[in-house]
């Protein structure tokens, strides 16, 4: 029996057959009212931070998994898992931070966005942000050897093409981080032991909840330890064949998996009595 259903933010539950959404659409909605009417646990598992999706949704969730597993929330209780100490100067260079073409961002665990140089073209057009797209930060600050900065949670690096965020991936090795791919160009960055997998294990044993008891849906790169992982695992229709051939299922929406999931409950339940 599926007890909870742990869902990826971007791509997924903001989606709906073809179609992106701004916000959970109704048809995701009502899927996951009916759900949790059966008595049913509802979790977002997203490279997000973990207020982010109240920019979409006032519901309560049962778990959110941010930042790929950085951060697991449950009930009124936030666990982070932040980067190891780190010389910060030596990481801008290994992270190729400080060259212009790039964007890397620091995350600090209070959620301020440091960067290296406010003036890099990438930078400055995240902040101007014409296209009036959410962001999800307390402010962006240039780094100053100087200061004192709290401690780092994550890092999102956006490099201008894949074979330059593959180098920086395999540069990682030796520090005790590693990148999680968030697209073929961008990586986050996060202590080696973090991933989106562990992440939903932890917040599952909170919910006193074993792995098989938990429904999986995403449609990216960083989902594939969870369909690794958890043996009902949905993929959305949308992405990448060999990211949906990894899943046990395809879907086109959240909704559908959902449906999906209680036809399975119901039958295992008439099965054995």
């Amino acid at each position: 029996m599926i007890r909870c259903v742990m869902m990826d933010l971007d791509g997924t539950l903001l989606r709906i057959k073809d179609q992106k959404t701004a916000g959970i659409s109704d048809e995701n909605e009502q899927a996951l009212i009916r759900f949790e009417k059966a008595g049913g646990l509802t979790g977002i598992a997203t490279s997000r931070s973990p207020s982010y999706i109240r920019h979409f949704s006032r519901r309560t969730w049962s778990a959110i998994v941010g930042w790929n597993g950085a951060a697991i929330q449950t009930a009124d209780t936030l666990q982070l898992h932040p980067l190891p100490k780190q010389d910060i100067k030596q990481l801008w260079k290994t992270l190729a931070g400080d060259q212009p073409q790039n964007r890397v961002v620091m995350v600090t665990t209070d959620n301020d966005f440091l960067v290296y140089d406010l003036t890099f073209p990438l930078v400055r057009g995240y902040c101007e942000n014409p296209l009036g797209l959410i962001q999800d930060h307390r402010r962006v600050v240039e780094w100053d050897s100087r200061s004192k900065h709290d401690s780092i949670a994550v890092i999102f690096a956006v490099y201008p093409d894949a074979p330059t965020a593959q180098a920086i991936r395999e540069r990682l090795a030796s520090t005790g981080l590693h990148g999680i791919w968030t697209s073929p160009r961008t990586l986050m960055i996060t202590d080696k032991q973090v991933d989106k997998a562990r992440g939903i294990l932890e917040a599952t044993v909170q919910l006193g909840l074993r792995k098989e008891e938990v429904a999986v849906i995403g449609d990216d790169f960083n989902d594939l330890t969870c369909f690794e992982t958890f043996p009902a695992s949905f993929c959305m229709a949308s992405a990448e064949p060999e990211i949906q051939r990894q899943a046990r299922w395809t879907v086109a929406s959240v909704a559908e998996a959902l449906a999906l999931i209680q036809r399975e409950n119901a039958a295992a339940k008439a099965l054995n009595g």
